[in-house]
């Protein structure tokens, strides 16, 4: 497990290795008279309009849900173009800001300098808006700068460290999108690249919730991986080389949620919450604790193609009983994407097949109750 991946190896690993951002840095250059960090130059060559970040705290350029290109900017552009709107109808009585931007406004813009610091804003707070992230100007020539931090309501010249290295705050903006935090662009983007996203589920506790053990059950060491703050709580991630899979979590309010990012045709991380297996646990616990409600037995099972024979990994979900149409014919629901459906078997069926299997042999395996359930289908078909 790989703890320790930089922002632009986890990029290539995923497989954006291609750097198309190369011209709108160029001319990012030429167009403010600027050198631009070799780390954020590595970076934003990968990600230039780039999707998997299209909802993140970096500015790229083509930002989701927003009208016009986000385009990193001098601070001090910003506050001239303040000063080009108010120009002639300055407020009589201004508050603190617009006093600091007319104090500005009344100097020569080669003074501006002795009150307040000039930055490359390079991204804002996306979900929240309360403010920007900047590099100093004068920081530019450094490999891997400080980032710092404007809140909005802050005077001009107070920016806070945000982070020591820009590779630390790449890799967090690049973590937390990952991490589908408040947005899901980085997993609706990777699906189309081939990717999976796959979500941790405790059946037992029927919640979408993990654990340090939970972590450790998949060769994490919780106390290795680095956490990041995110708009709420804390982000993590690290690489597993033999699975070729990425873990994405997220801590908040005394509760973790765990995802694994592996490739579509490769086998499941996670018990598939779609497939046969997942049926077969969940009945399991409905046996074993006969307080749980028994929520197969009112439905009917599906699968996706008519079948009489099944195995672990196919997908079967459980929906409600066919309905009868206007000329008596069966019809039975789809899927979410509007996928038909075909009847497996009833859930009453379905339970007494791995209920009598279990009382024989309460330690039975899931292929041992595949192969049982396979014979009855079998049998049901004679």
């Amino acid at each position: 497990m790989k703890y320790d991946l930089s922002a632009v190896e986890m990029l290539k690993l995923l497989g954006y290795d291609q750097p198309t951002g190369r011209e709108w840095l160029e001319k990012l250059k030429q167009e403010k008279q600027i050198n631009l960090p070799k780390t954020y130059t590595e970076f934003m060559e990968l990600m230039v309009d780039c999707p998997l970040l299209g909802t993140s705290n970096l500015w790229i350029g083509k930002m989701e849900h927003k009208t016009s290109a986000h385009i990193p900017c001098t601070f001090y552009d910003q506050l001239q173009e303040m000063i080009d709107d108010r120009k002639g109808r300055w407020s009589k009585r201004p508050g603190r800001y617009e006093r600091s931007l007319y104090d500005l406004f009344q100097l020569p813009a080669e003074e501006w300098s002795q009150t307040v610091d000039n930055y490359l804003v390079i991204g804002s707070d996306y979900a929240g808006g309360m403010g920007e992230f900047g590099i100093r100007i004068e920081d530019l020539q450094k490999d891997d700068p400080p980032v710092y931090w404007h809140k909005d309501a802050d005077g001009f010249s107070m920016w806070k460290l945000e982070n020591e290295k820009l590779s630390d705050f790449l890799l967090n903006v690049l973590i937390e999108a990952l991490a589908c935090v408040d947005y899901q662009s980085a997993e609706y983007e990777l699906e189309t690249k081939g990717w999976r996203y796959e979500e941790y589920f405790d059946l037992k506790k029927d919640d979408w919730v993990a654990s340090k053990s939970v972590l450790k059950r998949y060769g994490i060491d919780y106390a290795a991986i680095k956490k990041y703050k995110a708009s709420s709580g804390k982000v993590f991630c690290c690489y597993d080389e033999n699975r070729n899979a990425f873990f994405v979590g997220s801590t908040a309010n005394g509760e973790m949620s765990l995802s694994a990012i592996n490739h579509s045709d490769a086998e499941h991380i996670f018990l598939d919450l779609d497939s046969l297996e997942y049926l077969f646990e969940e009945a399991r616990l409905c046996i074993k604790d006969r307080e749980r409600e028994d929520e197969l037995s009112q439905y009917y099972i599906y699968t996706k193609t008519p079948k009489t024979k099944v195995s672990l990994s196919d997908y079967c979900q459980a929906d409600k009983p066919p309905q009868k149409g206007e000329n008596g014919e069966s019809i039975c629901p789809a899927t979410a994407k509007k996928e038909p459906l075909y009847v497996l078997c009833s859930g009453t069926d379905f339970m007494e097949v791995i209920t009598g299997v279990l009382q024989k042999k309460p330690k039975v395996t899931n292929e041992e109750l595949l192969e049982a359930l396979n014979d009855y289908l079998q049998t049901r078909n004679l």
